[in-house]
């Protein structure tokens, strides 16, 4: 089998505009306590800081279905309906790899209409229990990427994704990444001098491919600002 493209996107601030964290954390009634601002900084990590955060929602009685609404009303970024839709059209293979959550992006993809052109979702998992408190799990638990959150490197995720596509004799001409923020940087550094990285103009990922303390991308680097810029720039270097 062969396929033209693997196409990897990370979620808040790539598909869609806006972060779905920042948003459910913003509806907490008088904002953020110190304590729980603190968490994170402190080194507590970002998933303990949200499954505080969802305690807080919680606690204060905010409706899920308010919270549900606020994050299906995050508007996508420009282009990227279209984007995917061809993408599907052309037999690629479209996978979002984020430090979101699986509610979040489950919810949003079907409200929009945008769930059968995702083939994979990895992320960190949630479920809400009886009492109707949000629980979140990590993803996984790892030290070995400092580029990374502990709960979910990018880089090993789209690795091992491509090691199982390549084992079920699933060819790809070309790999792409595609994201916003520094924890996007490691999985640009998995791909190869063929592949191709799609770093969002005037977002924090454009820091880290210009630092030259850092390690180099060796794909060729194609900044965006909308969907249309990423589909323009595969149909110059892909023949579909």
């Amino acid at each position: 089998m062969e396929s033209s493209l693997l196409i990897a996107f990370d979620f808040d601030d790539t598909i869609i505009n806006g972060n779905t964290d920042h948003v459910a954390y913003n509806m907490i009634p008088g904002g953020l306590p110190e304590d729980v601002k603190e968490l994170y900084q402190s080194g507590g990590g970002w998933t303990e800081f949200m499954r505080r955060c969802f305690q807080l929602l919680h606690a204060a009685k905010v409706p899920r279905e308010d919270l549900e609404a606020t994050v299906k009303a995050i508007p996508m970024v420009p282009g990227f309906e279209d984007l995917l839709e061809n993408l599907y059209t052309y037999n690629c293979e479209a996978i979002i790899i984020s430090d979101s959550n699986s509610l979040f992006i489950q919810n949003w993809l079907e409200h929009h209409k945008l769930k059968h052109l995702i083939r994979r979702v990895f992320t960190n998992a949630a479920y809400y229990d009886e009492d109707g408190l949000l629980h979140l799990e990590e993803y996984h638990v790892q030290k070995s990427c400092e580029l990374s959150e502990r709960n979910l490197c990018k880089g090993a995720v789209l690795d091992i994704y491509m090691r199982l596509r390549a084992c079920q004799g699933m060819n790809f001409q070309k790999v792409a990444y595609v994201g916003d923020g520094k924890n996007d940087f490691c999985p640009m550094l998995k791909l190869s001098e063929n592949d191709l990285v799609f770093p969002r103009q005037d977002y924090p990922i454009m820091n880290y491919l210009s630092n030259p303390e850092k390690p180099s991308v060796r794909a060729e680097i194609i900044p965006w600002r909308d969907g249309n810029d990423i589909w323009r720039e595969l149909r110059a270097r892909i023949d579909f």
